[in-house]
């Protein structure tokens, strides 16, 4: 299949979209968008003043429209969720999206012919981290975390999370693929190291790829893909 152009921003056309969507704030079309290349991902990252202005859950799907406009260069589209809630936008053609939001913090990761998954996560929430991990995670995971020390095992565990579910948000099936069908390598320090074995369904663990990243102070996240290395471009945080 040939590689199709990347459009640049048309500004005029986006604030456009976006005031016929009720968005005065016309949050992108303040940012000229770069073009997005065949092997790029694009990681976009709101903060507390873009999504304040809009109530969740509609305000994440509000600014996800806002950002996919202003790539295709119209907003005639319909975002939907398929059987497993994940959204998509059919329309689009092969332009691929997932996003993840917690808290007051949102991601959006956006490439053009390969599904993808984004999962963000704060330490700082309290999880019974241990009883989860025997709970839902493969044995060595829960053998690696119990290893750690207490002060740090949350962290750990809210990493490891990260990982599983940007790849399971990948693959299309979110949790109900099953969170002990993929496992990971710990090192020492409770740092994720490597995807070790996944189902035979997902296709081969070196196949994959993952991306770990802080989309700002306190918060851990990770971008997940199936193929070929892709450069990851982190755009300017919109607040």
């Amino acid at each position: 299949m040939a590689a199709a152009t990347p459009p640049t921003l048309d500004v005029a056309r986006a604030d456009a979209c976006s005031r016929r969507n009720g968005h005065t704030a016309g949050i992108f079309g303040r940012h000229a968008l770069p073009p997005l290349a065949q092997d790029e991902i694009h990681l976009w990252r709101l903060g507390v003043g873009a999504l304040e202005v809009r109530p969740q859950p509609q305000g994440s799907t509000a600014l996800l429209r806002e950002l996919l406009s202003g790539y295709a260069g119209t907003d005639a589209f319909v975002i939907e969720r398929d059987a497993h809630g994940k959204p998509r936008a059919p329309a689009l053609g092969g332009l691929e999206f997932n996003l993840s939001h917690c808290r007051n913090v949102l991601v959006i990761a956006v490439t053009r012919e390969q599904s993808l998954g984004v999962d963000i996560e704060t330490p700082q929430r309290r999880v019974r981290s241990a009883a989860l991990a025997q709970r839902f995670f493969t044995r060595a995971e829960a053998t690696a975390l119990a290893a750690l020390d207490e002060a740090v095992r949350a962290a750990a565990f809210v990493r490891l999370w990260t990982h599983k579910e940007a790849v399971l948000k990948a693959i299309g099936s979110g949790l109900s693929f099953g969170l002990a069908r993929l496992e990971f390598r710990l090192d020492a320090a409770g740092e994720v190291c490597l995807l070790e074995s996944i189902a035979a369904e997902a296709g081969l663990a070196k196949d994959w790829r993952l991306h770990r990243f802080e989309p700002c102070p306190g918060f851990v996240g990770c971008l997940a893909w199936r193929g070929p290395p892709r450069r990851v471009r982190h755009l300017p945080a919109v607040d």
